[in-house]
């Protein structure tokens, strides 16, 4: 279950948890550096600009992430409406995909026959998790990156609707998450999201 099925095997976990755990960061970075060159200087005031673990990780997150293979960062706070919010609250889950396609890049470059395996395996299950973190966050469920998308550049409605959902609180989103994961939603794109980084690794000759 989560990470914690990769128990039996050490190094394959600590790699892929701290992998995973960085990967909370890169998407924080990517929100905060976007927002900043759009003017709002308010993440990087918060420190949302440095890789201080304490700004970016939340406890809660990184024990879900640890037990289920889902875990969250702080959120990046930011003052964007229109096109520049949207774009900023998207920029999050290209966060998670950079991270995963670096993970990957890595992993195939790790020399064989050194006993690097363990390190690479553990970076392959990183970059997984990264494709179902950015999967999940592009969706309009509060607080994830895909609602406040819809709050950044939404009609007057959506951003009621979102209000509505957002008044459910996590068992709102739980229910909301059990059902993209069990109608096959979810995983359909969490499919297309691997399919274009290995097309990436394609382009590159590392797959």
């Amino acid at each position: 279950m989560g990470l914690l099925a990769l128990l039996s095997q050490p190094l394959v976990f600590l790699v892929a948890f701290a992998a995973s755990a960085f990967g909370l960061v890169v998407h924080n970075l990517v929100q905060a550096w976007v927002a900043d060159r759009f003017g709002d200087s308010l993440p990087r005031r918060m420190g949302f600009l440095t890789l201080d673990a304490k700004v970016h990780l939340d406890p809660l997150g990184l024990l879900f992430l640890a037990l289920l293979g889902f875990g969250w960062p702080k959120s990046v706070p930011f003052r964007l409406n229109g096109r520049k919010g949207l774009i900023t609250a998207l920029s999050g889950p290209v966060g998670f995909l950079l991270a995963a396609f670096v993970y990957l890049v890595v992993a195939a470059l790790l020399p064989g026959g050194l006993g690097l395996e363990p390190i690479a395996r553990g970076l392959r299950v990183a970059a997984g998790v990264m494709v179902i973190e950015a999967a999940v966050f592009l969706f309009p469920v509060p607080p994830l990156d895909g609602a406040r998308a819809v709050y950044a550049a939404g009609s007057y409605e959506a951003r009621r609707f979102m209000d509505r959902l957002a008044s459910y609180g996590p068992i709102g989103f739980i229910v909301i998450f059990l059902v993209l994961s069990y109608t096959g939603v979810l995983g359909a794109v969490q499919a297309g999201l691997m399919s274009f980084l290995q097309t990436l690794l394609r382009l590159v000759g590392l797959y």
